[in-house]
């Protein structure tokens, strides 16, 4: 059964705008979702390495000692992450590999 059989041209185009107006308002949904997830992972938190282990940073910025210090600062300053794990910060946290973290099958 056509449904535009009793429709005026100008019915239908009006139908059709209102179709696509709902299609672009789900596409900008969408962009808006994408955009957001990508700054997301732009801005993840770095994960770093000392004596062979890993740590995720769990901030972007904090104080330690007065002093204001930024996430990416660690990558670089390893006196700074050695003397965070000294005084227990928490700011670190370990990470811990899914095949470490489960034991061994006997």
């Amino acid at each position: 059964m056509d449904t535009n059989a009793n429709r005026t041209p100008e019915e239908i185009i009006e139908a059709l705008n209102k179709q696509i107006a709902e299609q672009n308002e789900i596409i900008n949904g969408q962009a808006d979702a994408l955009k957001a997830a990508e700054t997301q992972g732009a801005s993840a938190l770095p994960v770093i390495t000392h004596e062979k282990k890993q740590y995720q940073v769990l901030a972007k910025q904090f104080t330690f000692e007065s002093k204001l210090v930024k996430a990416e600062d660690l990558k670089t300053n390893k006196d700074l992450v050695k003397a965070l794990l000294k005084a227990e910060a928490g700011i670190l946290q370990l990470v811990v590999e899914k095949e470490a973290a489960e034991p061994a099958a006997n």
